[in-house]
């Protein structure tokens, strides 16, 4: 992950990808799909029955995924210890009867976590939560600059993964 903006005692990351493909095939009896990749690489599946809409499914509709990670840390004046906890919280949302089918996730987690190692030249962070360690790589270093070690973060991770699919462009 690489920071993408920083203010006093707070740091935002965000990393993202997305994926597009098109159906080359759609079997409404078994729900199997065949999904050609931008690589020309296929991907064979059966959409259950959670995959509302299937009907709207047509031969050449593409389909496109995105998954976007954003965190943002608060980093704490190290006056009190706090005890390293996790709190999520998830929506959802999906298409409406009779549209092209799509779905949307997010999930967030907020943790109290321990700063364990900086490396200010490396640009580096380490941060303990109560169930996983994370290293970070920031963009400007100097944001980590009086970081210490023992300091604690209240850090918020969303997740969001979307998917749609739309009819082709004419």
């Amino acid at each position: 992950m690489v920071a993408v903006e920083t203010a006093p005692g707070v740091l935002k990351v965000a990393e993202g990808v997305q994926f597009q493909g098109k159906f080359k095939s759609v079997d409404p009896k078994t729900r199997q799909v065949v999904i050609v990749g931008p690589n020309g690489n296929e991907f064979k599946t059966v959409l259950g029955d959670e995959v509302k809409n299937f009907n709207q499914i047509k031969v050449g509709d593409i389909v496109t995924l995105t998954h976007v990670e954003i965190l943002v840390a608060d980093i704490k004046k190290p006056s009190k210890v706090e005890i390293r906890e996790r709190i999520e919280t998830e929506k959802a949302a999906r298409a409406k009867l009779g549209d092209k089918p799509a779905a949307a996730i997010e999930r967030q987690v907020t943790v109290v976590a321990d700063v364990t190692a900086v490396d200010e030249k490396k640009g580096t962070i380490t941060l303990r939560g109560a169930t996983r360690t994370l290293d970070l790589k920031v963009k400007d270093p100097k944001v980590l600059k009086g970081v210490k070690v023992g300091t604690q973060v209240e850090a918020t991770v969303t997740e969001i993964i979307a998917i749609e699919v739309t009819a082709p462009k004419k």
